[in-house]
């Protein structure tokens, strides 16, 4: 499915994500640390989605006593940080390989850097507030009818599709601006996946999970 977008629309899409080229074009960002924090917001996205899957097996609001609440909370968390975990060695090589290898980016300038401190804040925050609305999304509709798992496509796809170009030769001809052109990339793969996701998801070879028709106003299950 293509999504139909005006004109206006379509700038503002276009617009929003190039708003870091602009950072990094006039006001000296730093390429290898806004590339990184892609990254970090990709692996905190799939651990959010992954949490999702998690409270929608076993809501902790389901379980006897806020010791089991919390415990369950606490589940959701460590679950999704295990799984996010093993998946940020095979999506984190490529790009750390050319920011602290190649590139020779010091990794404690970096966690020094204010800018870099906000941006992980940032991230953290707008993750809490992402978990928070799935959960309440999740309390009227299953997994399948708000797309999860298209959702997780989505993602994962598009920072495969960037680490894809960490690999080809020509981009490490480009030297200390690599990360640079890999943040093109990840831009222009976020605008297309928000435009046409079926399509995108479709050019990777990957079977698409369409969400499937929700419920009409009354509430498909109801907790306490």
């Amino acid at each position: 499915m293509t999504v139909a977008l005006r004109p206006l629309e379509l700038g503002s899409l276009v617009l929003r994500n190039a708003v870091p080229l602009v950072g990094l074009l006039l006001f000296h960002w730093s390429s290898a640390n806004l590339l990184i924090l892609y990254f970090i917001d990709t692996l905190l996205a799939i651990a959010v989605i992954v949490a999702g899957f998690l409270y929608s097996v076993s809501p902790a609001e389901e379980a006897p006593g806020l010791a089991a609440r919390i415990n369950a909370i606490a589940g959701y968390a460590a679950g999704a940080a295990f799984i996010t975990l093993i998946m940020a060695i095979p999506l984190g090589m490529p790009v750390f390989i050319l920011v602290f290898g190649v590139n020779d980016t010091s990794f404690t300038g970096m966690l020094a850097d204010r800018g870099f401190q906000l941006g992980l804040g940032l991230q953290a925050i707008a993750s809490l507030v992402s978990f928070r609305d799935l959960v309440t999304a999740l309390r009227t509709y299953t997994p399948d009818q708000l797309g999860l798992k298209r959702r997780f496509a989505l993602v994962f796809l598009r920072w495969v599709g960037t680490i894809g170009a960490a690999y080809l030769p020509f981009t490490y001809l480009f030297g200390e601006y690599a990360p640079f052109v890999l943040i093109v990339v990840y831009i222009g793969l976020t605008i297309v996946a928000e435009i046409m996701p079926d399509r995108f998801i479709a050019a990777f070879g990957a079977p698409d999970a369409k969400p499937a028709p929700k419920p009409g106003p009354s509430r498909r299950r109801h907790r306490r």
